[in-house]
């Protein structure tokens, strides 16, 4: 009996170390799915949801699958996550739709503004998430934001700007100035240095100007609206001069 034990712990032992356990697993695992697969539950069909910047090429090279693939051998969670390491994913959900359909559902992430440093441009999602490595030439009428953390901040930024429709049409760029505020950019050149308190006071009021006294008409380089209560304009170097000049009108 002894020697029985002996000789049976060895054949074990043996087994595992060599990971003929494993292999002998493995075989039969694959075995019992591809019984599943002649059975009819085998990948057919991969149906995508959602998709419109994604590549769709990119996107079933991630997923992973060819036709036959037996659906039950699927890994939901591990594709799941390959799924969503492609760059304009933002959130992903993989079912088996049995018995020959994988269907996929993809949130995308919503582009929102340009963000530049030095000659560079990289788009920017509503949560401030970069989409590296895309042609920025398809965004270019999105505003462009400048700064360190400006990503971060220029949904709410961009958001607090809209309640001027008529301002916010006309918004190119915004700057964030020392992580304090911002600095925006006009379709004329004009530069509105808004404050650190009460921006959206400060734009509200910028709007009404431009009703009712058309201040961004004028020869105006920068506003500054920093100061409460006051409204401090830089005009430009040919106004300047215009306006010192004798016998003309200021």
């Amino acid at each position: 009996l002894a020697v029985v034990i002996a000789g049976t712990g060895a054949a074990i032992g043996w087994t595992v170390q060599s990971g003929h356990a494993a292999r002998t697993w493995t075989t039969a695992t694959d075995g019992a799915l591809q019984l599943t697969a002649d059975a009819g539950l085998r990948i057919n069909d991969v149906l995508v949801v959602g998709r419109d910047q994604t590549n769709a090429g990119a996107l079933l090279e991630q997923i992973g699958v060819s036709r036959g693939t037996p659906i039950l051998g699927v890994d939901l969670a591990e594709t799941r996550q390959r799924v969503l390491a492609l760059p304009w994913v933002k959130d992903a959900r993989v079912e088996r739709r049995l018995p020959d359909t994988l269907h996929v559902t993809l949130v995308e992430r919503r582009p929102l503004a340009l963000w530049q440093r030095g000659r560079d441009f990289t788009l920017v999602d509503q949560d401030g998430v970069t989409i590296e490595n895309q042609d920025i030439r398809r965004f270019h009428n999105l505003p462009i934001v400048i700064g360190e953390k400006a990503p971060q901040r220029a949904a709410e930024a961009l958001s607090m700007l809209s309640s001027e429709p008529d301002l916010i049409r006309r918004v190119r760029a915004l700057t964030w100035v020392s992580g304090r505020r911002w600095t925006v950019r006009l379709d004329n050149g004009m530069d509105v240095q808004l404050p650190e308190i009460d921006p959206a006071g400060a734009w509200t009021h910028l709007a009404t100007l431009a009703r009712e006294h058309g201040v961004l008409e004028r020869d105006v380089v920068t506003i500054d609206l920093r100061i409460p209560d006051q409204l401090i304009m830089r005009v430009t170097p040919v106004a300047r001069e215009r306006a010192i000049a004798p016998g003309e009108n200021t």
